[in-house]
């Protein structure tokens, strides 16, 4: 199934912002999920737009690098059960 161009659109909007999360969260995993995402989006678009799509989302990716990162270092704990990891056994 391939996408109409507002459906392409829309989709580069949702990885733009996917980018910028996990530029901010998560840069370990940047490049990979832009990789992916990037893949994804090839592989439902006519062969006439791969080469754009590709160019477009290589700039997005370098632009969104180059943010300057606001998160913070203190992370949140997630632990389900923190308590219990306290304890001696």
């Amino acid at each position: 199934m391939l996408f109409a161009v507002d459906e392409l659109e829309s989709e580069i909007c949702k990885l733009r912002g996917l980018l910028q999360m996990l530029h901010e969260d998560q840069p370990d995993v940047l490049e990979d999920v832009f990789e992916f995402h990037v893949g994804s989006l090839i592989s439902h678009s006519a062969p006439a737009h791969h080469a754009r799509i590709r160019t477009c989302a290589r700039e997005m990716l370098v632009a969104i690098q180059a943010l300057p990162r606001h998160s913070d270092d203190s992370k949140a704990d997630f632990r389900m059960m923190p308590e219990l990891l306290a304890r001696p056994a």
